[in-house]
């Protein structure tokens, strides 16, 4: 019986591009994101957005090689990369609150990131294999004395 992650083939290609997107979006941020942070001598607020673009890089990575090879944890690998995303888009939202920017203009795009993570992890979730054992049906009705 080959291995599965999801019900349905396509959940897993559409979540192995979208992984794959990431990957080539935020890989390429760490690195413009890691030029200007050697360049500076003093660190602000603004430079925390390396160590947050380099680890959704490194975890997009971990998801794509999990999708591709098919581990038992990628449903968990998942989750965990969405709920980084999600901290990292709340963290850039807060960011332009403190500091007075006009949030109207980038509310829709928070509104619209928020709900592309809500909807891909209800995907991840509904959609996840779950293999079913039927041992107990036999053993219904039968006493178990140990």
């Amino acid at each position: 019986m080959k291995k599965r992650i999801f019900k349905y083939r396509a959940v897993g290609i559409i979540l192995f591009l979208i992984e794959l997107f990431v990957a080539i979006l935020f890989g390429y941020g760490a690195t413009v994101s890691f030029e200007d942070f050697e360049n500076v001598e003093n660190l602000t607020l603004d430079h925390i957005v390396f160590p947050f673009a380099l680890l959704i890089f490194l975890t997009s990575l971990l998801c794509l090689i999990s999708l591709v090879l098919k581990g038992k944890k990628t449903v968990m690998f998942l989750n965990i990369h969405y709920i980084i995303i999600a901290i990292f888009f709340a963290f850039g939202f807060m960011k332009q609150l403190y500091e007075g920017a006009v949030i109207s203009e980038d509310l829709t795009i928070f509104i619209v990131v928020f709900s592309v993570l809500a909807v891909l992890l209800f995907i991840i979730n509904f959609f996840k294999y779950k293999r079913i054992d039927f041992l107990e049906i036999d053993e219904i009705g039968t006493q178990n004395l140990n």
